[in-house]
């Protein structure tokens, strides 16, 4: 199971302006199985839909089929599940 943990201090939503318009993301930390989990951004429709300190994991669904029939990992659509039921969405 990959565990994702969005922590204190760095669980804001953040927004960069791009070609096509403002793109929005959160930084959180992906735990690998080294020493030390590696930082990530989660890509967000608005800033709204910001997840809540607390850890997650993938939900299927942010998975895909590619071009070449291999599994990847939807790098426009990351969904997490918390890991119990007491972590939600920032309002």
């Amino acid at each position: 199971m990959l565990k994702i943990s969005i922590v204190e201090g760095h669980h804001h939503p953040k927004s960069k302006n791009t070609k096509s318009g403002v793109r929005h993301h959160q930084d959180a930390y992906v735990h690998l199985g080294g020493a030390y989990p590696q930082q990530i951004e989660i890509p967000l429709n608005s800033a709204a839909e910001a997840f809540a300190i607390g850890d997650y994991q993938l939900n299927l669904n942010s998975f895909r089929v590619g071009k070449y029939k291999s599994l990847e990992l939807n790098p426009f659509e990351l969904n997490l599940l918390p890991f119990n039921k007491s972590v939600s969405k920032v309002a």
